[in-house]
């Protein structure tokens, strides 16, 4: 009897032990987290394109009039502006040309004053009936004459000091030299192009897109453009022109963006675009909010002392922030850093910024 009794007592003590050691166990501790509140805030869905820029005036310059190249200021890389000189023609013939237009209308009005004065003095022998009428009415048509030959010689001589002012080519625009067609020395016609300019006044962004955003493109919409030069400077612009083609090769479609010169951008070179397809207002989070788990992507929402698990679903994605489409409202304060490490109903300590919320 006794040897049963005694394993009895001793499972019993045995027991009482476990329970005693389950009551003491370790206790669940917090996982330190930061938190931040769910905001709304505009979104924009946009396509990234990498394009090229172009000049949009590139104007050909050409002599104005006739002679032989005497000077040459600028060449080839040169920077010009407006009105700067660029080359300069022997002026000899113009300059003679002008001083004969001037002495021919010099000429003209000396005869036009003294027939002025002698029909003054026919009339004054008209009214006294000394000569004949006939006379009179020859002299006054011979002023006429005299007058409508002067206005000929002085468009002539307009004509003159406009080929003389040519003979000093200047630069239509600001640009730098493409092409220098003349050398020193070289006769050159009227209307003989003798620069290639590249104007960046203004420049021309095109932009290859892929197909299937055709239908959310329009004229107007936002662009934001940037060079590898300066890739923080973006310079806010819209769509000007959309080419309806699509490329045989690369299957894009093209737009085309009109814009001033921010600074030294040049022709030629190449401009990141950033399209804005659709722009509204959105629920956003920060992106360490959102986590993948098996079940789908979840945030953890703070409530009280445990994180909560909303299981979200995304939109758009920017800068420091990603669109909650559903699963959480405005205002929710949900876990930053230390999110990856939660599950539902998990014990949390909130900081910020390194002290207790």
């Amino acid at each position: 009897m006794k040897r049963i009794v005694l394993p009895l007592v001793a499972a019993t003590l045995v027991l009482a032990a476990c329970g005693e050691s389950g009551q003491s166990g370790p206790s669940e501790r917090a996982t330190s987290v930061t938190a931040e509140k769910a905001s709304s805030r505009s979104v924009a869905r946009t396509e990234l394109s990498i394009g090229r820029l172009r000049a949009n005036t590139s104007p050909s310059v050409s002599a104005e009039t006739s002679g032989r190249i005497r000077v040459i200021h600028v060449d080839v890389g040169d920077r010009v502006e407006a009105g700067d000189l660029l080359a300069e023609i022997d002026s000899e013939v113009q300059q003679i040309a002008v001083s004969a237009a001037r002495a021919s209308v010099a000429q003209l009005q000396a005869q036009l004053e003294n027939q002025k004065r002698r029909v003054q003095r026919l009339t004054r022998l008209a009214e006294q009936q000394s000569i004949a009428e006939d006379q009179l009415d020859d002299a006054t048509t011979s002023i006429k004459t005299i007058e409508a030959q002067l206005d000929a010689a002085q468009a002539q001589l307009s004509d003159a000091e406009y080929n003389l002012e040519q003979a000093q080519i200047h630069s239509p625009v600001s640009g730098d030299v493409k092409k220098r067609l003349i050398s020193t020395g070289d006769y050159v016609n009227d209307g003989q192009p003798v620069y290639e300019l590249v104007s960046s006044q203004t420049l021309q962004a095109f932009l290859p897109l892929p197909e299937h955003v055709q239908e959310a493109l329009e004229v107007g919409q936002t662009v934001y453009l940037s060079v590898p030069a300066r890739p923080d400077e973006e310079v806010e612009a819209k769509i000007s022109e959309i080419d309806p083609t699509v490329g045989d090769g690369s299957r894009a479609i093209e737009v085309i963006v009109d814009l001033d010169n921010p600074g030294r951008w040049r022709a030629g070179g190449s401009v990141t675009g950033k399209v804005v397809l659709d722009e509204h207002q959105g629920l956003v989070v920060n992106p360490g909010s959102v986590v993948r788990r098996p079940s789908g992507t979840v945030v953890y929402e703070v409530d009280g002392q445990r994180a909560v698990e909303r299981r979200v679903e995304i939109g758009l994605r920017g800068d420091g922030w990603i669109e909650i489409v559903d699963g959480l409202d405005e205002g929710a304060l949900v876990v930053v850093d230390g999110a990856g490490f939660l599950s539902d109903g998990a014990l949390i300590d909130v900081k910020e910024n390194g002290e207790d919320a």
